[in-house]
């Protein structure tokens, strides 16, 4: 034999033992943590995990476990189940509304060091995760993460994920901000605004209509409704327009001895169910309409980015992007002083890419 099928054979041998090293799990002897919700209940951090239940029935079931520690609530929930838990596909991380306003950093710090941990949402809930995850018990398990997934990709919700908690939570120059999740009156799951962060403590809960214009002014994906008040040749309407595309730039520029956040959007848009007073193919009524357009998301979305300042904190990174250029950036130093004074502009450019005429 050559050296080089020498070679080969010893190949062959090494991965059959390092093979034979890794723990194996019986899909049927393990319960396969699908939702995992935290949250605090008086002094104890409690857990909610929803599993599918084969051993004894094709329902999910929901399971819930406190402890005063992270490390211990995998124990407390191996005690009340019949298999061990796996934590590798878990889909969706729930955090609760009182330990979102006391701090997740002992979560957090948790989670990042299990590797078996892979790329899942991560939402907050006004209520608590128990609650929330006891009205999908006759869904199926992966009915919350597909609700996210279906409103980030299409219905205007910021993109939010492990890897994009990474960035923020460990990053200067940025805050966290997550959808949230709540239950109407009639037990209907929604995903209704989105939480934003200091440090790791919820500080400000913002609206569906302004997390839209948070998502126009941070995300690659501009998909969703923007809904404005139309006043027009004398008559008056709330229009709905749907962003198919776009880009956003944020510049930071001085000006009369004071920083000011330039955001300008580019937005492609398609018109549905116009008012008949409208007549998108006559150039007059189309002017009016996008300077009114472009006028109303400029308006919100600077109101949006004072708040943002007022309440201290920074969803878009501007102190990312103020750090870049200045070698001496102090973080504590750029939002005490620095951020609530800066002025903000927004311009806002639309191009109609289909008017609906015709359909």
């Amino acid at each position: 034999m050559t050296n080089n099928t020498f070679f080969k054979m010893g190949i062959v041998v090494l991965t059959l033992i390092l093979t034979g090293c890794v723990p194996h799990n019986i899909i049927n002897e393990v319960s396969l943590m699908h939702n995992l919700g935290y949250d605090k209940e008086d002094e104890m951090l409690k857990a909610s995990v929803v599993y599918p239940n084969y051993a004894e029935s094709d329902n999910p079931a929901l399971i819930t476990a406190a402890a005063k520690n992270p490390s211990s609530l995998q124990e407390e929930l191996s005690h009340k189940s019949q298999f061990p838990f796996e934590i590798g596909q878990v889909r969706l991380m729930i955090f609760g509304d009182q330990l979102s306003r006391e701090g997740l950093a002992p979560i957090l710090d948790t989670i990042c060091k299990d590797p078996k941990i892979g790329i899942i949402r991560i939402v907050i809930t006004d209520g608590t995760p128990e609650l929330l995850l006891s009205k999908t018990m006759k869904e199926s398990p992966l009915f919350l993460m597909d609700l996210i997934e279906k409103s980030i990709e299409n219905e205007g919700i910021p993109e939010s994920d492990l890897h994009v908690m990474y960035d923020q939570f460990f990053g200067t120059g940025i805050d966290m901000s997550f959808p949230n999740l709540t239950v109407d009156s009639k037990d209907r799951i929604k995903v209704e605004g989105m939480g934003i962060f200091k440090d790791d403590k919820l500080a400000l809960r913002i609206s569906e209509e302004e997390t839209f214009l948070l998502k126009l002014m941070t995300d690659t994906n501009k998909r969703g409704v923007y809904s404005f008040n139309l006043d027009m040749n004398g008559h008056k309407a709330n229009i709905g327009v749907r962003t198919i595309n776009g880009k956003h730039k944020i510049r930071i520029t001085r000006e009369n001895l004071r920083d000011q956040v330039n955001v300008s959007l580019n937005l492609d848009v398609e018109l549905d169910a116009l008012p008949e007073w409208i007549n998108p193919e006559k150039e007059k009524d189309l002017k009016l309409f996008k300077n009114s357009l472009q006028k109303s998301i400029s308006n919100e979305a600077e109101s949006l980015l004072k708040k943002f300042q007022t309440n201290g904190v920074d969803p878009l990174g501007i102190g990312r992007r103020y750090k870049a250029n200045h070698r001496n950036y102090s973080e504590l130093s750029f939002y005490d002083r620095i951020y609530p004074s800066m002025t903000c502009d927004v311009t806002t450019k639309i191009t109609v890419r289909q008017t609906g005429v015709g359909k």
